[in-house]
């Protein structure tokens, strides 16, 4: 037997930032991916805590594994003053340099949360925000997984991957093996670790985040 029904095709947009208003107007962004999508979702993500009246951020990146470079750039533009994002060296010295323009950056008190499982495209972030200090890093420190790769396929239909260079913050530090090492370190409880949902108040990570952004927000 065959059963008939009508489908309406669409595109598909996986959410990969979430965000809410938490108490003090502290804004709380958290981001899943950084995909093709993440951008327009942070734009409006931000645009809508700023339509709440957000005087402070804390932006998430926790257990977050990698994702575009391009697009974690274009996020970074958004947060950080004039000057180099991200750069990539060679063995050679060559390499690509990755840039942020005058035209945005966040000047409000800021946050950014980090732990062992934030890689690659949030180091990028985590890197450049700690490197012109326009946030503070809170949490452990990141994966180390800054490197850039390219596939040579071969004769019998397999391939290698060659490293062929690493990315470096705007600071000179390289991400691969070593990783971003928080301002303020604080570990997650041994019980909470394994957890996938942690309710805010137990989460001790992101009350020091607000903890931080609200000496901030005192401070100006």
């Amino acid at each position: 037997a065959y059963l008939e029904m009508d489908l309406e095709r669409r595109q598909v947009e996986v959410d990969t930032v979430t965000s809410h208003m938490l108490d003090d107007e502290i804004g709380y962004l958290k981001i899943t991916n950084f995909d093709d999508v993440t951008k327009g979702q942070f734009e409006q993500a931000m645009g809508e805590l700023e339509s709440q009246g957000m005087e402070g951020l804390s932006l998430d990146v926790r257990d977050k594994p990698g994702g575009l470079v391009d697009c974690v750039v274009e996020i970074a533009d958004q947060l950080l003053p004039e000057g180099t994002i991200v750069y990539t060296e060679d063995k050679n010295g060559q390499g690509e340099t990755y840039e942020s323009d005058q035209e945005r950056q966040f000047t409000k008190p800021l946050a950014v949360l980090i732990n062992g499982s934030s890689a690659s495209a949030s180091e990028i972030l985590a890197g450049a925000v700690k490197a012109y200090g326009t946030g503070t890093l809170v949490g452990t420190q990141t994966f180390g997984k800054g490197i850039v790769q390219n596939i040579i396929p071969l004769k019998d239909g397999s391939a290698v991957k060659m490293t062929v260079s690493r990315y470096f913050t705007p600071d000179g530090i390289c991400i691969h093996g070593e990783g971003i090492a928080p301002d303020v370190e604080v570990e997650l409880p041994a019980a909470l670790q394994d957890e996938t949902e942690i309710p805010e108040e137990e989460d001790v990570q992101l009350q020091e985040a607000l903890y931080v952004v609200r000496e901030k927000m005192e401070q100006e």
